[in-house]
């Protein structure tokens, strides 16, 4: 810290200032004879400054004395050296070349053989004789070992000296308030906002609904949305009052995450004007295989003393508690018993239990014991990272398992939230977040968090998802995401890849030493661009609000009626599939039975209430009481008789057919089979249209765009043999179905449906015969019946898509608002507290490290 002062962060050369005589007061006085290598400069290559214009290289031998009372290792780092050992050293080496080298390896692979070999060339051509078969490899490399150990321990020392005077700072600036203020929502229920449509609140100022078809010109206003279509998980609690601000409960987020990301986290959170509506943070999730590390007896421990990894000890107790929290919750239980195959949603998400199978089974990722890596050889199978949306690493972990297990994703977030206020709200942006989802609600993982947590798919993954898991989960379709895509992980991944082969062979500590300087030199230099990255967010959101604005215009639909459409839509398209079983037709005929006998008990019943007002010689109070349940069972009578139509029109018979004869008939069975997988088909070939959209719209492309493009293309192309498996599967059907009407084994006047044409299957035009439901009553709506106009209209269609990009364009917008208040905040704040350190450390810091020298 001296040798940074005087030298004015090493601006200037300092002189070789070593003692030339024997130390007399001290007796263990040595003689040492030491070898440099350094930067230099030619005298009259200084400028006005000091600092040196032509940098050369520069080996020497020089004799010099060291005693106790004056180390080796003061003299010459006081000289702009760094030793090799600390008390015999006998090669040194210049400071601006160590610092010159760390800084060059974090841009390429660490290779100090290489770097060591082209300086012993170099200095051989100079005509330097260097003595021994490896003159310098092991000696530099242990020269710059200690050296970058000593920048992380200087640095840490540092803000050690800060920690007192920005906690004055705190204690001045930020008054004990009461968190109740700021609760974003009731406590014990957890919701999604997907944007269905508007909704005002009491205490807020009306706004406009409707943009008519002569104000489409003018600017997109309707975007401060709330949710209709929520996702309630609650836990049946009764509502809680807001207690009081309790010792011990942190009003803002920790300073380890203020050090990691000032922008998402330097911001004054309890106040309201910097709370966002929805989510306050935004992280994302992912895994990287190829930052293995081979077996091998592990190096002395080196820990960073700011290290982003999360002790192995900490994931292995996750780890316990996950799977016995699972061998907990998988216990068997008396239920009702369940068709195997009945799509049904389940508690606490608003997607099926079939789409989420084939979300599952489209993902390796989302099977945690199928090995994505060999681990034989590897002790660290990979790493899993948690970023904030600027591709700032938050925390990293050690993967030690084949697949991709759930306990770490939950170790990053449960350390996450221990660092953040309990009523922040964080957005986790995850490649498999429905499934991570899923289990947190199946087995009661991160129970206490979920209140606060929403779950979302990354952009560039999302396309491998089904439809009703991108209508939920796609971060462009929720709220609160705005322009996030959630692949800030895979960013990182490509900065780190060049030190894959490095880290793979390195020791085990100093693997994670390294990683930790890597993460910690990105963060610098992403700080050092935060405010042209706010500016280019801000021209780019410009671009795209114009643009949606124009395609919303064009479409000349009100934005009320695209909110109804889109909420039509969502609940079409995420509502579960009917699915096949060999009972199907029996179970239905039975049902059709069970209400039949309903409806005629309701019939009794009924005409008892009529007779009873009827009857002159009733008493008073009973045709009083029949006059009040008269509406009611005439209602249940209306509903009961409207349910057993559909009902039995679904199975193609007429009320007249006696149905207990057809319990055990082939044709029904297999119609209501075909019925379900015309469903399926159906739900498939939407799903497919909206995905490959946005290839039709798609051109004058940027190559990343291109390939977004082609990813998405890809990943559609792959269900398309699912595709073509039902449809064959269906015309299997019908062609039995054909063949019992020939035999004589259907019900009377049964017409079997049409065949599907394979080869004009994914035309999928609004006239196609797929959509004609002869012979099976599909969608149990009347047969003069029209599709929706978000599926027939294609200006609807359009209208949706650009009303969902200006809510999240507004979105944006706001949060670069509030990110941009935070980074000065923030920096006011550094500001401050830098200035009181100087003021009250700066003399004793000085005077400190003199004694040190001394």
């Amino acid at each position: 810290m001296e040798l940074l002062r005087t030298t004015d962060n090493l601006q200037l050369v300092p002189a070789l200032n070593l003692c030339r005589e024997r130390c007399l007061c001290c007796r263990n006085s040595r003689e040492l004879t030491l070898d440099i290598v350094r930067f230099n400069s030619k005298d009259n290559c200084i400028n006005d400054y000091g600092t040196p214009l032509t940098i050369i290289l520069e080996y020497e031998s020089v004799r010099f004395w060291a005693s106790d009372c004056n180390p080796a290792a003061i003299q010459l780092i006081r000289s702009g050296l760094f030793p090799c050992a600390p008390k015999y050293p006998t090669l040194t080496v210049g400071i601006h070349m160590l610092d010159f080298v760390t800084r060059l390896f974090l841009r390429i692979s660490p290779n100090h053989t290489a770097w060591c070999g082209t300086l012993e060339d170099y200095l051989r051509s100079q005509s330097y004789k260097l003595q021994g078969q490896d003159p310098l490899r092991r000696r530099f490399g242990n020269a710059l070992h200690w050296f970058n150990s000593l920048q992380a321990a200087t640095e840490e020392y540092v803000s050690g000296l800060l920690l007192q005077p920005r906690e004055e700072f705190i204690r001045a600036h930020h008054s004990v308030e009461s968190t109740s203020d700021t609760e974003p929502r009731q406590e014990g229920s957890r919701w999604r906002g997907v944007t269905v449509e508007e909704v005002e609140d009491e205490d807020s100022p009306r706004r406009s609904q409707d943009v008519g078809h002569s104000e489409i010109d003018v600017e997109y206003t309707d975007v401060n949305v709330t949710e209709t279509l929520t996702r309630k998980r609650s836990h049946d609690r009764e509502e809680e009052e807001s207690e009081p601000q309790r010792p011990g409960i942190p009003q803002r987020p920790s300073e380890y995450l203020r050090r990691r990301c000032p922008i998402c986290f330097g911001g004054d959170f309890d106040r309201e004007k910097d709370r966002l509506n929805w989510t306050d943070i935004i992280v994302c999730l992912d895994t990287c295989f190829t930052q293995r590390h081979n077996s091998q007896p592990h190096d002395p421990p080196r820990a960073h003393p700011d290290s982003f990894f999360i002790p192995k000890n900490d994931v292995d107790a996750v780890e316990e508690r996950v799977d016995a929290a699972r061998e907990a919750t998988s216990r068997p239980v008396k239920r009702a018993k369940v068709d195997e195959e009945d799509d049904r949603l389940e508690p606490g998400m608003m997607l099926s239990k079939g789409v989420l199978d084939l979300c599952g089974g489209s993902f390796k990722a989302a099977h945690e014991f199928l090995a994505k890596v060999i681990p034989k050889g590897s002790d660290v199978t990979g790493l899993m990272a948690l970023l904030c949306r600027h591709d700032r690493p938050l925390w990293v972990v050690n993967m030690t398992t084949p697949g991709e297990r759930q306990h770490y994703a939950i170790a990053l977030l449960e350390r996450l939230f221990a660092h953040l206020p309990p009523y922040l709200t964080v957005g986790c942006l995850y490649d498999i977040g429905c499934q991570l989802e899923r289990s947190c609600l199946k087995w009661g993982l991160l129970e206490e968090h979920l209140d606060n947590l929403v779950f979302a798919i990354s952009v560039f993954h999302a396309f491998g998802h089904q439809w009703a898991c991108q209508i939920i989960y796609h971060p462009r379709k929720c709220e609160r995401f705005g322009l996030s895509d959630g692949e800030g992980a895979e960013r990182l991944w490509h900065a780190i890849q060049h030190l894959i082969a490095y880290t793979r062979i390195a020791g085990y500590h100093l693997r994670m030493y390294t990683l930790d300087a890597q993460f910690h030199s990105l963060n610098n230099e992403n700080l050092l661009k935060m405010g042209s990255w706010i500016q280019r967010k801000e021209r780019l959101l410009e671009i795209r609000r114009v643009e949606n604005q124009r395609e919303l215009a064009e479409t000349g639909k009100t934005v009320a009626l695209l909110r109804e459409q889109w909420q039509d839509q969502v609940s079409t398209q995420t509502r579960p599939l009917l699915s096949q079983s060999k009972n199907k037709g029996k179970n239905t005929v039975l049902e059709c039975m069970r209400l039949r006998r309903a409806q005629k008990a309701l019939a009794g019943r009924l005409k008892q209430l009529q007779d009873t007002i009827g009857n002159p010689e009733a008493a008073e109070y009973e045709v009083a009481a029949a006059e009040v349940d008269l509406p009611e069972v005439t209602e249940n009578y209306e509903k009961k008789t409207e349910t057993l139509r559909k009902k039995e029109r679904a199975l193609g018979v007429t009320e007249k057919s006696q149905l207990h004869h057809l319990t055990k008939s082939p044709f029904i069975s297999k119609s209501m089979n075909a019925r379900a997988i015309m469903m399926r088909l159906r739900e498939r070939l939407r799903a497919r249209k909206f995905e490959l959209e946005r290839l039709e719209r798609s051109y004058r492309k940027q190559r990343s765009d291109q390939r977004l493009d082609e990813h998405t293309e890809n990943s559609v192309k792959r269900r398309d043999p699912g595709i073509q498996e039902l449809a064959r599967k269906y015309n299997q059907l019908v062609r039995e179905m054909r063949q019992l009407i020939i035999l004589r084994r259907a019900p009377r006047n049964a017409v079997a449906p049409e065949l599907i044409d394979t080869l004009t299957l994914f035309n999928l035009d609004v006239d196609d015969a797929i959509w004609q439901d002869m012979g099976l009553n599909y969608d149990e709506q009347e047969e003069n019946s029209v599709p929706p106009p978000w599926l027939a209209d294609e200006k609807v269609r359009k209208g949706i898509r650009a009303m969902l990009e200006l809510d999240r364009c507004e979105e944006e917008h706001e949060r670069l608002k509030v990110e941009q208040q935070a980074m000065q905040t923030w920096f006011v704040e550094e500001w401050e507290v830098l200035k009181v350190a100087i003021d009250v450390t700066g003399e004793l810091l000085i005077f400190t490290v003199h004694n040190m020298v001394i």
